[in-house]
């Protein structure tokens, strides 16, 4: 680090505490959801401002998604076990296992969709010459039979200590469907149970102060995002960037808001404005697990949804139902390669990409990898040149913004939806 840069490191990180003051006034006067909503814009500011200069300012945003991480192994343990026991039976469990499923595939394909339309309008990647990025390295897609295996740890510690949400998920939902199995035979699970509340409660404590912390956050984690990105990599592809967050707030609001309004009855601007802290953390944090935590706040308290479906669809959600990552960015990765590679897209293969993309999110679930990993899956399965995947590394970090803000979007309703059929919703004045 040369002497001006460490120099305006300083500058970005004495005008960014200077920010905090303002946001602290600010939190005095208003609501915390247009608290966020300014921390963000601040953000982007001193990030277009400070170009490459917020290595100190960016350590309070670390700090926070680190510390929130630390935090959502052990409440998405416990909350899902104590969501599963609050369910009348083993059948309640099916019913509501069921429907989280379909709608959070459902919304894959409905943001496949409109990706898909919003490419096809304007012929997307028609005309481009491609080549791969020189340092990307392709990402291999496992075998079936290891996706299925990985799933599984024989270890639990060692799969919470690596953060790996599926096996805990799995652990979870296999210790909660035990424990309804035999209260509802008249074991005495009292103690247990006792014990699961009361982790809950200590675990939602600590999560509490750190989501009122969260405006704080904000600013640090948007400043280095877009201090960090490189425009010669986002200039010439500044319409898959723009399609991709079209596509991803269209899904977000147009689509997720007719389901709001059509099926679980509820006024969807209310709705959005109740979920907007979860929304801002989604897509400043880049982290769907990151955000359970604040995700279970604000459909319980501000939606109403109860907490039991509320803490099961939002843990299944971090890892099915992407649709953001499995459902917009394949889709449009997809047509750009078809449209350069072939100059031309028919309807059988729109029609096979977005019915492989509910498929393509289970079968990557399990894989870490995110966005580029589901592309790559999709790229093999449609025979599709892989090494085109590269181009799009570079501009990844920068899009999974907009897609880690679907994803938690989506599973938030789908979490309302599943809620409202099965008649928990208790909605505040505010819904």
């Amino acid at each position: 680090m040369t002497h001006h840069t460490q120099l305006m490191s300083f500058v970005m990180l004495a005008v960014g505490l200077l920010s905090f003051a303002a946001i602290y006034v600010l939190s005095k006067r208003t609501n915390f959801g247009v608290v966020s909503m300014v921390a963000l814009i601040i953000g982007g500011v001193l990030g277009v401002i400070f170009p490459g200069d917020t290595a100190y300012f960016a350590v309070f945003g670390t700090i926070y998604v680190k510390t929130i991480s630390m935090m959502v192994i052990p409440l998405l343990l416990v909350s899902l076990i104590r969501s599963i026991n609050k369910m009348e039976s083993v059948q309640a469990l099916q019913s509501i296992g069921s429907k989280s499923f379909f709608w959070l595939l459902f919304q894959v394909i409905l943001a496949a969709i409109v990706a898909a339309v919003l490419a096809l309008s304007i012929d997307l990647g028609k005309g481009s010459t491609l080549t791969g990025a020189e340092d990307y390295v392709q990402k291999a897609v496992p075998p079936i039979t290891q996706v299925i295996t990985d799933l599984f740890s024989n270890n639990l510690f060692k799969s919470m200590a690596a953060g790996q949400v599926i096996p805990v998920v799995l652990f979870a939902i296999m210790v909660g469907i035990a424990l309804v199995a035999v209260r509802t035979r008249g074991r005495n699970v009292t103690a247990f149970i006792e014990f699961i509340d009361a982790a809950y409660i200590v675990i939602y404590q600590i999560v509490k102060v750190l989501i009122k912390l969260l405006p704080y956050a904000i600013v640090p984690l948007m400043a280095n995002t877009l201090a960090t990105s490189d425009a010669s990599v986002l200039k010439p592809l500044l319409t898959v960037i723009a399609l991709t967050f079209i596509a991803c707030f269209f899904h977000i609001f147009i689509t997720g808001g007719i389901l709001i309004a059509l099926v679980a009855k509820l006024n969807p601007i209310k709705y959005f404005k109740a979920i907007l802290p979860a929304q801002i953390m989604a897509f400043s944090s880049r982290s769907s697990a990151g955000t359970l935590p604040l995700y279970i706040d604000c459909l319980t308290k501000r939606v109403g949804v109860s907490d039991n479906i509320a803490g099961f669809v939002g843990s299944l959600g971090t890892s099915v139902g992407m649709a953001g990552c499995a459902g917009v960015w394949p889709v449009l990765l997809a047509i750009f390669a078809l449209n350069a590679t072939t100059g031309d897209v028919t309807m059988t293969q729109v029609i096979i990409i977005i019915a492989l993309t509910p498929l393509v999110s289970l079968g990557t679930a399990g894989v870490p990898g995110g966005g580029i990993l589901i592309a790559t899956a999709l790229f093999l399965t449609m025979g599709l040149p892989v090494e085109v995947v590269g181009i799009f590394a570079g501009i990844d970090a920068f899009v999974d913004m907009a897609r880690t803000c679907a994803n938690v979007s989506s599973s938030m309703t789908a979490a309302t939806l599943v809620a409202s059929s099965e008649d928990a919703i208790i909605p505040p004045e505010s819904v």
